[in-house]
């Protein structure tokens, strides 16, 4: 995983995940993931409505599995 602060200094950013246009694959109506608008720039983990003036989207993260 790559990631480092932005050019603020004041946010964490990975360079392997990309928000997932919801123009492209919008996600399951009802399903909790990560919401944006790109001109807020402010995201939200939210049960995803269509109409609700989000532009991209992206799964929650998972804890990786004990490997015992």
């Amino acid at each position: 995983m790559t990631h480092n602060l932005d050019s603020t200094q004041t946010a964490v950013v990975s360079h392997d995940n990309k928000w997932i246009p919801i123009s492209v694959q919008e996600p399951p109506q009802g399903a909790k993931c990560l919401v944006i608008d790109d001109t807020q720039g402010l995201a939200y983990v939210r049960a995803y409505q269509p109409f609700a003036g989000w532009t991209h989207w992206f799964p929650l993260p998972v804890f990786p599995k004990d490997e015992k």
